[in-house]
């Protein structure tokens, strides 16, 4: 590990970000910027492809960071099946859209909450402010 990556407020010893968007320039900016407050990252554009990975290490992970609005599966659907799986990953719930409480009731899992909602756009320096809070 860099000497950086010591230094940051984010633990990055605990297990890596799992961050599911299905547009590819947001990942990328995602995972730069949070790469270098020192956290380790796993980035999908497809939520299929993320779900089959976290189902093969689960224990890797232990953020979940979704878009709500995807092609095949949504934000709701891969939180309800990961947390199925862990129920104590974190997750984090990104759209540009407004999300209600109703909303998320009506669409977790009963007894599953979200622990952050972040309205896109967001700035970078915020991102990495609520998941660090998230993760504490």
């Amino acid at each position: 590990m860099s000497d950086s990556a010591k230094n940051t407020s984010l633990n990055c010893n605990q297990g890596r970000l799992l961050i599911v968007d299905d547009e590819k320039d947001l990942l990328f900016v995602y995972k730069k910027a949070l790469k270098l407050a020192g956290m380790e990252i796993s980035t999908f554009d497809n939520p299929d492809m993320a779900f089959k990975e976290f189902k093969e290490n689960p224990e890797m992970y232990r953020l979940l960071l979704t878009d709500l609005r995807m092609p095949n599966m949504n934000g709701y659907e891969l939180i309800n099946k990961v947390k199925a799986i862990r129920p104590e990953i974190k997750t984090i719930l990104i759209s540009v859209y407004d999300i209600t409480e109703d909303e998320i009731t009506q669409n977790l899992n009963p007894n599953l909450k979200l622990d952050g909602l972040i309205c896109k756009p967001i700035a970078l320096e915020r991102l990495r402010e609520i998941i660090s809070d998230v993760l504490k």
